[in-house]
């Protein structure tokens, strides 16, 4: 059980003409693995810790601990005085001005995760298996996993928030052999939100989609690679969303001059039909928080409206290097790492595009989920391979196909949007950067890009 009277400790220690703030973070999960229907894998965590920061003259000392108990917190406070100490001859200066907040939020969930049996997950996990297995398919993989996290912080300034996070996810994954190779589908399934969420035969028909997927590429052919109108399905749109330009918008890759976005704000960045939002305020999304590892609300953020760049996600250290408000986007993966600019729930706005978004493509392609890529944020050159794809011709789907990737620039695909459906899907999963772990999602509506360079045979 966290304590506030630990961070009451730590504010009162916190040297006169500094400022801290400190996080205890309490987690446990659950992973469940099942291939072919059977259990290969069961294990449970538990973790708890805090960690600090303390900045002097613009100067950050971080520390963290395992162990939960004011002799350790005192030890964290010199250790990172000391590192801050070191750095004196730093030219980067800041100053910072945190939102006070004092709330103990309401759990996000109806159903708690841990009230429910282990063997009622483990049900749950192998009827989303049995359903992605057909006559065709090679073999299923499927998993469970789910982390509990409870936060209690504070700063020198006496506000103190505390709240829950809950994170289940079900992950079903079906594999096809034909004479070409083979080839794999993938769905997942998850929220910040309780066990309410795998209701209404979800599991069963999470696995009937993948099923489907993945026996739509037997003896689907390669795309020949070349230049096409593409159409691009609310997870493949979420991936550009997310890695191609959110990770661009990230305060300290700015800073840092790896971002295809530095000095362009207020500046025009794409075709006027385009919006971005980063929302971190959808309820029971995998992205979503109430506040953020600093202590700042979470708060909806408009990244670009109708094509102008109107933001970057910012901390309390980079919304004052920038010269801009701090937004919410400081997150931590748990207690042991600092607060970094991160995304939350990002997607490109639903537009009003009333008729069919293929029916003036002459020979074009379809793009349908997400395999592997990869983004350079700082020139804005990307690669997404989806996991399959259709060609289009004459306005009309046509053939399945694999091995489609879509590549391109950042700034490139944004100006050459000039259709965006009215459907709207989010895809959650978790995103790395520095070595954290966050929950995100991505999404978005179908969108029609123009004349982009599609990889392929």
């Amino acid at each position: 059980m966290l304590n506030e009277d630990l961070v009451k400790f730590f504010a009162s220690n916190v040297k006169s003409g500094s400022y801290g703030d400190i996080r205890l973070n309490e987690r446990e999960g659950t992973l469940l693995v099942i291939e072919n229907g059977k259990t290969r894998r069961v294990s449970q965590m538990n973790d708890s810790g805090f960690g600090l920061r303390v900045m002097k003259n613009g100067i950050w000392g971080f520390a963290s601990s395992t162990e939960l108990s004011q002799k350790a917190i005192k030890k964290a406070l010199d250790s990172a005085y000391s590192y801050a100490k070191s750095k004196a001859n730093s030219k980067i200066r800041f100053e910072i001005d945190p939102e006070i907040s004092n709330a103990e939020a309401k759990v996000p969930w109806k159903r708690d995760l841990r009230d429910i049996e282990l063997s009622k997950k483990l049900a749950l996990v192998k009827e989303a298996d049995a359903a992605a297995k057909g006559k065709e398919t090679m073999s299923t993989m499927s998993a469970y996993d789910e982390i509990i996290s409870h936060w209690v912080q504070g700063s020198s300034l006496g506000n103190i928030t505390s709240f829950y996070e809950s994170y289940p996810r079900l992950i079903v994954s079906s594999f096809v052999k034909d004479s070409i190779g083979i080839q794999a589908a993938r769905k997942t399934l998850g929220g910040n939100c309780g066990f309410e969420m795998f209701e209404h035969d979800s599991a069963n028909e999470l696995g009937k989609e993948v099923l489907e997927e993945s026996h739509n590429l037997i003896g689907a052919k390669a795309v020949k690679g070349g230049k096409y109108d593409v159409v691009l399905d609310p997870s493949m749109t979420g991936v550009y969303t997310h890695e191609a330009f959110g990770h661009a918008t990230e305060s300290d890759a700015v800073l840092a001059g790896e971002s295809v976005l530095e000095g362009r704000l207020g500046r025009r960045v794409g075709n006027d039909t385009v919006t971005i939002i980063d929302d971190p305020t959808m309820p029971g999304e995998r992205g979503s928080f109430q506040f953020d590892q600093e202590g700042t609300r979470a708060k909806r953020r408009t990244l670009v409206e109708n094509g102008v760049l109107k933001s970057y996600l910012t901390t309390l250290e980079t919304s004052n290097r920038l010269g801009l408000e701090p937004n919410g986007a400081g997150r931590s993966m748990d207690y042991s790492c600092r607060p970094i600019a991160r995304m939350s729930n990002t997607f490109i706005k639903p537009g009003d595009f009333k008729d069919d978004i293929y029916e003036d493509i002459k020979e074009g392609v379809a793009f349908y989920g997400f395999q592997y890529g990869y983004v350079d944020p700082g020139s804005g050159k990307f690669m997404f391979k989806s996991q399959y794809g259709r060609m289009i011709r004459k306005g009309k789907q046509a053939e399945f196909i694999r091995d489609a990737a879509l590549t391109g620039s950042t700034l490139e695909i944004l100006s050459r949007i000039d259709a965006i459906g009215k459907n709207f899907a989010l895809d959650g999963g978790f995103c790395g950067k520095e070595g954290q772990w966050v929950p995100v999602t991505s999404g978005g509506p179908n969108i029609r890009v123009r004349q982009v360079v599609v990889g392929g045979q």
